[in-house]
């Protein structure tokens, strides 16, 4: 039996060694089959998820590879377009310095006499026809104007009665605020009001009087200010007038409780439910909180108000400009209020009454008490109507002395209410007051949210007025100048008026002043200077064919009717003898430009240094007889100019299918490329110009225009258009440079992608694949122990079957 036992033994060890190693053969097949050494999680958690977190990134950078090589050729498309872009300009250079070169001018000859007259129209010389003619020399006529009469004194006259003086104003409205000893400041100065001798109040006489001693007798103020009591316009101001005409108005400060108080009226936009008026001026409420301010202040001159807004909180403050006690009126929002009770008021005026006598209130009887005088009566039916208790609990009853008026006030406040009644019929001795007529006021609801109104308090206020100028432009060789001329002196009242030193000044001040105006306008072929008769000359530098013109506002008042006046350019004398010479002399010198003149054998030969015809008329004997003749254009650069615009259209063309993809850098498109798989780096590609600002490559932004065959009649305008295409060619290369370092980048980018996609893949392959060479001989060694085991089994099995023969 022992012996059997261990047979059992072996046969269940040798069963459980099949089993493992089958179990190790399935494993190692699968290695083998898949190449891997790790196929799931169990195999090997932490080698299973990095290689799989490794190989996801891989495959993430893999599909960004798609993007830039993508990107890669719209670069190449966009640098492919400017490659033809430059070649397009190039051919357009080549025209256009074809161009230049071509001197295929026509010409023709004319007879020509001392008396001859030449017209040209056409060509260079335009619509307008220009004459030539022999003349003698002559000096040339400069452009002129010049004031009217002599300027000694620019500005109005400093009268107490004008709103505006030579020099800047203070006007202060005293409204009665100051009484004596009070004080305030001018100009830094202080001010103590003197009511004077009669001690009867503070005039206004006596406080300008203290106002110009003041200023007067300090050292800073002194001779700047005249001070004075306005009339006419100004009567009940004080006036405070610079003398210097450039200086500011004075600065006046008052105590606050001397300061005069605006009346106000405040609300919340939110308040606002519709068009409103304000000062009686119609207020649009527009779309949003900015139109209805913005009307606000559109109207505010009119309507007499100020306007303060806070685009925060959206309140809105109304201040009325006119000193006084009211608010800006507004209607359209209601006004915030306390509620207020109805009132009745009675007239008692003559009452007396009797023993036993009776009223009637609202339906009830109330016996008096014997009276003698309206007072007494008056306190004995308050007295009555307080004591009944129906009537105490409705009304509060009041007697005024000084009006003889009875008052009921309903103790409910806000609307509703009707008439207290009283019947005086009942009042049988005396003098009855009969049934006086009652006076209601109705009551009032709160009102919460709507506008709320300040009383203005008139008291003394200030208002600047600017010194006095004289205004009016100057126009000269297509530009013009603002001019704005000072008055000599300020000051009201005697004592102020210029004299011959400050006359001398203000004219050296004026002419340094108005020749700055000038410079500052680009205005330099024009100056500004005196006459021997004091008069104010704008002229001309020199002699020129150009037109001197003055308006605006004190135009006319200054320089009369004659705000217009063209100079004449001078005739220089020619050195020729002969008839033709002096001609090609002439002409060559002052239309050396637009049209060539020659001596043609003893005839006058013309070239037409145009594209275009130009007509050409010949009086032979000055006499009004023209022969008529043309002189044809240069065909030859016509032509070119059409090659050229041609060549023009091509670059719009030409950038519009510079496209790959759907996209067109060279059409201002642009260009993403992403290139890590968390989208936190990339780089934007797009066309700009010199600036960084973004915008397509075509025709217009090269700033290359189209041609007309009159652009190519001369060299200057050849040259000109030249440098725009040299100018377009540079910025073409500039951006031609930018995209080859945009393609620099994502080509580097795309060799970096490459090699860390290989790098993450090796990585992971690493942590699982197997080395199939040992999994071979693995697999090998466990098929011999397999086989091993199988056969020890077969074995062991025999050895049990033959105990159990023995056994039968």
């Amino acid at each position: 039996m022992g012996s059997d036992v261990s047979l059992s033994k072996a046969v269940r060890a040798n069963l459980l060694s099949l089993q493992n190693t089958a179990s190790m053969m399935d494993k190692t097949q699968q290695r083998l089959a898949t190449g891997n050494k790790v196929n799931s999680a169990l195999d090997n958690p932490s080698n299973f998820f990095t290689a799989s977190a490794l190989n996801s990134r891989a495959a993430d950078m893999s599909n960004l590879l798609d993007s830039m090589a993508s990107g890669i050729k719209v670069i190449e498309a966009a640098n492919n377009g400017i490659t033809a872009l430059t070649k397009n300009l190039e051919s357009m250079q080549s025209t256009l310095r074809q161009a230049r070169q071509d001197k295929s001018f026509q010409t023709k000859s004319f007879d020509v006499t001392d008396a001859s007259v030449i017209s040209l129209v056409g060509g260079q010389f335009g619509d307008v026809p220009s004459e030539i003619k022999l003349t003698n020399a002559v000096a040339g006529v400069k452009s002129q104007l010049t004031t009217a009469s002599a300027t000694e004194y620019l500005g109005t006259v400093s009268t107490t009665a004008a709103a505006s003086g030579a020099g800047a104003r203070t006007l202060i409205t005293t409204n009665t605020a100051f009484a004596d000893g009070e004080t305030f400041t001018v100009a830094g100065v202080t001010i103590t009001a003197d009511e004077g001798v009669a001690a009867s109040g503070v005039t206004d006489a006596e406080l300008a009087a203290t106002i110009q001693s003041a200023l007067d007798l300090n050292a800073g103020t002194t001779q700047k200010y005249s001070v004075a009591v306005g009339t006419g316009a100004n009567v009940g101001k004080i006036i405070i007038e610079t003398v210097d005409p450039t200086a500011e108005a004075a600065e006046v400060v008052f105590q606050a409780a001397d300061s005069d108080v605006k009346g106000t009226t405040s609300f919340n936009y939110s308040a606002v439910s519709g068009a409103i008026q304000v000062g009686g001026q119609t207020i649009n409420t527009g779309a949003t909180y900015d139109d209805f301010v913005a009307s606000l202040q559109a109207n505010a001159t009119a309507g007499g108000y100020s306007v303060v807004a806070d685009s925060v909180t959206q309140n809105i403050t109304l201040t009325n400009v006119a000193s006084g006690a009211s608010a800006p009126s507004v209607t359209g929002i209601p006004v915030n209020q306390a509620a207020q009770a109805a009132t009745t008021t009675f007239n008692l005026t003559g009452g007396t009454g009797g023993a036993a006598d009776t009223i009637t209130v609202d339906g009830i009887s109330l016996s008096l008490a014997v009276t003698g005088t309206e007072d007494a009566f008056g306190a004995d039916v308050v007295a009555k109507i307080t004591a009944d208790p129906t009537l105490g609990a409705k009304y509060s009853a009041a007697y005024d002395n000084a009006t003889n008026t009875l008052t009921l006030t309903d103790l409910t406040t806000g609307a509703g209410r009707s008439t207290a009644t009283i019947d005086f019929t009942g009042v049988t001795t005396g003098t009855a007051p009969g049934a006086p007529a009652a006076t209601f006021t109705q009551g009032q609801n709160a009102v919460v949210g709507g506008a709320t109104q300040t009383v203005g308090i008139p008291r003394a206020y200030t208002t600047e007025v600017a010194a006095e100028k004289d205004e009016f432009t100057v126009s000269y060789d297509g530009k013009t100048a603002n001019i704005s001329i000072s008055a000599a002196k300020g000051g009201i009242g005697a004592g102020y008026a210029p004299n011959a030193l400050d006359k001398a000044e203000w004219r050296e001040e004026t002419v340094a002043a108005v020749n700055a105006q000038l410079d500052a306008a680009g205005i330099t072929g024009v100056e500004a200077k005196f006459d021997d008769n004091g008069k104010l000359q704008i002229v001309a530098k020199s002699a020129e064919a150009k037109t001197l013109a003055i308006a605006g506002t004190d135009a006319v008042a200054l320089f009369g009717a004659g705000t217009v006046n063209t100079g004449t350019a001078p005739v220089s004398g020619l050195n020729a003898t002969k008839t033709v010479d002096k001609f090609v002399e002439l002409i060559n010198r002052d239309f050396g430009g637009k049209v060539r003149a020659s001596n043609d054998n003893g005839k006058l030969r013309l070239e037409n240094l145009s594209t275009q015809e130009l007509d050409v008329g010949v009086d032979f004997n000055g006499n009004d007889a023209f022969v008529p003749s043309k002189i044809d254009g240069n065909t030859v650069r016509a032509n070119l100019s059409k090659q050229f615009n041609e060549l023009r259209d091509q670059l719009d063309k030409l950038s519009d299918d510079s496209s790959f993809n759907g996209i067109n850098l060279l059409r201002g498109d642009k260009l993403k490329i992403t290139f890590n798989e968390s989208g936190t780096s990339s780089i934007d590609i797009q066309a700009k110009d010199k600036n960084g600002n973004v915008r397509g490559i075509n025709a217009s932004n090269l700033g290359v225009d189209s041609l007309i065959a009159e652009d190519l009649d001369t060299d200057e305008a050849i040259d000109a258009f030249l440098g725009k295409l040299s100018s377009a060619l540079t910025e073409l290369r500039s951006q031609a440079s930018a995209f080859g370092s945009n393609l620099s980048s994502v080509e580097n980018r795309q060799s970096f992608t490459k090699n860390m996609i290989n790098t993450l893949e090796t990585g992971a392959a690493n942590l699982t694949l197997a080395d199939t060479n040992e999994e071979a001989a693995n697999l090998l060694a466990l098929q011999t122990r397999q086989q091993l085991s199988s056969s020890a089994l077969s074995m062991a099995s025999q050895q049990d079957q033959a105990v159990l023969q023995l056994l039968r």
